[in-house]
């Protein structure tokens, strides 16, 4: 028991792992701290003699300073965003959960009525199709969310979980992480540049022996400025790249699914776009770190080319029931089924029907056909923008359960939209 204790929130053990998590984070604040003195101290004051050039040092050295360090304590201290409490399973709602878990077809049934009635907008799925749910969290995840197995929770548009700041980079705080980068590798920069001259008069041996000026600590201070602005600036003009192309480090490894195909661009909607979702509308603002970004952090507007895509859609229906979108249908026979083509608008295009017979009784036989053929016949699309894609009008399934779903002694108004990816 005593064991169990220490391992829990507040036991000696969680504590002892919180504080090594932090040595990153003590090792980054102890070298800028020796920088300060080493600078402003072995530089400024007992290496440069001229009072203009030694005040201009300084004014540009703490000015950089503060928004660096401001910028990083900002990162390491804006919580993890999670999603709102309407994305969590609940009450009754946990308890059904707990009794379809382990049937994926009756849990993604029971979330997909979950999202329409809390009205939650979801476009990324998971890679097997469906919606994507936190076990841990017991959560519905949102658009570009994911667990951080670090920080024990979900996390709204996560990027990755940075040992350097011991936090999540996240919605939150992504614009603090970018000027945390940006402001320490001109801040190294700054320092590496305005200390080389000083190494060189020391390995020229010009230096003057009598001055108080400890000479290794300039050659260390010059050292550790070269290695911290090489290993910023490669995450930081990753970053910008990411940015730019509006992706988190997890989506560069890792196209989000929508609507059934991998969309590594889903979210890009140009640089300048890009940059202001993060930085915000005013530039006045970008370059501080204040809060600025736009969005909640769980809605994300799709590309246009992605959304056309995945907004030209595809519905089937059965017994007259009306189209997704709300339009009303003129009933057909329980024994055809009929194709609605829509444009991203919503405005019908065209139908096209199909009169084979559906058998939905005992013998559980199922027709397949082609949706670009009949497509293309109908002149809704040429068939490119499908590809060889091909829709299964009902997939085969297990008699037993085609009884239970689908047996004849069932409403006439039964709902079966289907959406095409």
């Amino acid at each position: 028991m005593a064991c169990q204790d220490c391992t829990r929130k507040g036991g000696c053990v969680y504590t002892t792992f919180w504080l090594v998590r932090f040595l990153p984070v003590v090792l980054v604040t102890a070298a800028t701290v020796w920088g300060i003195y080493a600078y402003t101290y072995e530089l400024c004051f007992l290496s440069i003699d001229n009072w203009p050039q030694r005040i201009i040092y300084l004014i540009v050295f703490y000015t950089l300073l503060v928004l660096y360090y401001t910028s990083y304590l900002r990162t390491i201290y804006t919580k993890a965003w999670g999603p709102p409490k309407k994305f969590y399973l609940e009450g009754t709602a946990k308890t059904t959960y707990d009794g379809v878990r382990d049937d994926e077809r009756q849990l993604q049934a029971f979330l997909t009525d979950i999202v329409r009635e809390r009205d939650l907008t979801l476009l990324v799925r998971g890679f097997d199709h469906g919606i994507r749910f936190c076990d841990k969290c017991c959560c519905i995840k949102p658009d570009r969310s994911h667990h951080c197995s670090m920080c024990e929770q979900c996390v709204l548009k996560f990027d990755h979980h940075c040992p350097w700041v011991n936090n999540c980079v996240n919605f939150g705080n992504y614009k603090y992480f970018i000027l945390f980068l940006a402001y320490g590798f001109i801040f190294c920069i700054w320092i590496a540049a305005t200390t080389l001259p000083s190494f060189i008069d020391f390995w020229k041996h010009e230096y003057d022996m009598n001055k108080k000026t400890g000479r290794f600590s300039l050659v260390f201070l010059l050292f550790l400025s070269c290695m911290f602005s090489l290993s910023l600036s490669f995450l930081f003009f990753y970053h910008l790249y990411l940015t730019a192309k509006n992706r988190t480090t997890v989506e560069s490894f890792r196209a989000p699914m929508i609507d059934g195909k991998y969309a590594k661009d889903a979210f890009n909607h140009g640089v300048k776009a890009n940059y202001r979702e993060i930085f915000g509308p005013h530039p006045l603002y970008w370059f501080l770190p204040i809060s600025s970004s736009i969005g909640d952090g769980c809605k994300f507007k799709l590309n246009d080319l992605v959304a056309t895509s995945s907004s030209n859609q595809v519905f089937v229906e059965m017994g007259g029931i009306q189209t997704a979108n709300g339009h009303s249908n003129q009933p057909i026979s329980e024994h055809h089924t009929r194709i609605y083509a829509e444009q991203p608008n919503g405005k019908q295009l065209s139908t096209v029907d199909e009169t084979d017979e559906l058998r939905l009784g005992d013998g559980v036989e199922f027709k397949k056909w082609t949706l670009e053929a009949a497509l293309t016949t109908r002149g809704i699309r040429n068939g490119s923008s499908i590809g060889p894609l091909r829709y299964r009008l009902l997939q085969q399934r297990d008699e037993a359960e085609m009884q239970h779903l689908y047996s004849d002694d069932e409403d006439e108004d039964l709902d079966l939209n289907v959406r095409i990816v």
